[in-house]
């Protein structure tokens, strides 16, 4: 057990944080608590120094505790084949599915078809991280977690990342440590709860609930050795590492990247006046929802003309393109549930999420996409500026390259600010990363963007960050890269 006591901080004087009566409506924190996010993503103070960080993450990453084996579809233990959809389905009737979908896009830029696989999982999860006030600086408590389809052995996740069926026990195992703290927290003590939709390309309509819930300062002064306080600079420092955050980790915390560094100063001035207004980037959004028709049909996976049984008993793409279902058997030590055997996604190419940025008028915009999805509950959500997989468009005639393609895919002539790889989540994701990628538009540089691309200033991203449910898995994990 690790204690909260256990590493004495420096001293330093106590700051006055200044308060606001404008930040609360665009941040969705009061003005003591946006001053303590501010605090806690600058100061030196942590109840842990950074060596003792680095060796506590090296430690967890040199000793892994999972043993996966790819296998074909058909040895899953405990999921089967149906013999009249030949959907892939969990003996139980629990967990998820894997179903098939018919898509028909129809947007101002003409119509598109398809089919492909999806994974049908019709329940909210919990994506909690707990946070306290350790000597007068926020930390946030992550969990060193092993998951079957981790590049890493571990990646650095939520307190709580939970199902339904996890917490509900409906694989027979233990209920996740902390679990309960998120199921009705009290109400003065939840810094953030919203909705957040998950992958719309591969979920159908599915959701969870990203949560940030405070304790009392005295409250749960020791962790299990698995779980760590850390502050927003020292997670900061951490996502600067490839493939260590976790995506659940990274979908939280985008919400607490925006204000940006000059919050001191924002916080003594006036609200800013922007060039686009809330009503208008709010009507935008609403008319690109109204230019996309997306009708979603369930059918059998045996039903898709696209995809198909390989010889390797994997159900993939005839052109070998997008992703595909594969088995895997897991051996666990000090898990739930110590065997298993699962579907899971696996992407046949890394892909890039790239977002571009401008100064105007002494504030930072993005370059948002109104992205459709076929998982998306609102068809329609603020995505990053694009979000792809460059094997999918080259050489195929069925789909044009994205706006962009080329300045995010190659050494184009915007300048590099972010680059590095993060991984998706490993409990429905096979070993998948992509290569995010922030750029500059230069300055005087002109751009023209197609109606479905929108600057938009940051106060508004965070505005539509903290509404719920409206900017997509994509666009949250690359923000988090901002913090």
């Amino acid at each position: 057990m690790s204690k909260t006591k256990s590493y004495p901080p420096p001293s330093a004087p106590k700051r006055e944080l200044p308060g606001s009566t404008c930040l609360p409506d665009i941040l969705g924190f009061d003005g003591k608590t946006a001053g303590e996010i501010y605090f806690s993503r600058t100061t030196e103070q942590a109840l842990h120094p950074d060596r003792y960080v680095d060796e506590w993450v090296a430690e967890r990453l040199a000793t892994p505790r999972l043993s996966v084996e790819p296998i074909p579809i058909s040895d899953i233990s405990r999921w089967h084949i149906e013999a009249n959809s030949g959907n892939i389905c969990h003996d139980s009737g629990k967990f998820f599915t894997l179903t098939g979908v018919k898509v028909r896009h129809r947007s101002s830029g003409g119509e598109l078809e398809w089919d492909q696989p999806i994974i049908d999982q019709p329940e909210i999860g919990i994506l909690g991280i707990l946070v306290k006030r350790i000597n007068g600086v926020l930390h946030f408590c992550l969990q060193a977690k092993e998951e079957p389809g981790n590049i890493n052995s571990v990646q650095l996740s939520p307190t709580v990342q939970a199902t339904y069926s996890n917490y509900t026990k409906a694989h027979g195992g233990d209920l996740p440590p902390f679990v309960r703290r998120f199921f009705d927290p009290p109400r003065q003590g939840v810094l953030f709860a919203k909705l957040q939709s998950e992958d719309g390309g591969r979920f159908l309509f599915k959701s969870n609930r990203n949560m940030v819930v405070q304790l009392d300062d005295n409250e749960l002064e020791e962790l299990p050795s698995e779980f760590i306080w850390l502050t927003l600079r020292q997670i900061a420092r951490l996502i600067r590492r490839d493939n260590l955050i976790h995506a659940c980790t990274r979908s939280i915390l985008s919400s607490f990247v925006l204000p940006p560094a000059d919050y001191r100063l924002q916080m003594n001035t006036d609200c800013r006046q922007t060039t686009v207004t809330l009503a208008e980037a709010i009507q935008w959004l609403d008319d690109q929802k109204a230019a996309n028709h997306i009708f979603v049909k369930r059918e059998g996976l045996n039903t898709l003309k696209e995809w198909g049984m390989d010889r390797e008993g994997y159900f993939s793409h005839l052109e070998g393109r997008f992703f595909r279902v594969i088995g895997i058997d897991i051996r666990a030590v000090g898990r739930e549930v110590r065997q298993w055997s699962q579907p899971i996604l696996a992407n046949t190419a890394r892909g890039i999420i790239g977002l571009l940025t401008k100064v105007h008028g002494g504030e930072r915009y993005f370059l948002m996409q109104a992205k459709a999805e076929v998982g998306n509950r609102s068809a329609v959500q603020l995505g990053p500026t694009v979000q792809f997989t460059p094997g999918n468009y080259v050489g195929n005639p069925k789909l044009p390259k994205p706006f962009l393609f080329d300045e995010f895919s190659g050494d184009g002539a915007f300048p590099l600010l972010w680059q590095n790889l993060q991984a998706e989540e490993g409990a429905r994701f096979f070993q998948e990363t992509h290569l995010h990628r922030i750029l500059a538009l230069p300055e005087g540089a002109d751009l023209d963007c197609p109606p479905e691309f929108h600057w938009l200033p940051e106060t508004q991203v965070r505005f539509f960050l903290h509404l719920g449910d409206t900017v997509n898995s994509c666009a949250r994990s690359i923000i988090s890269c901002l913090l």
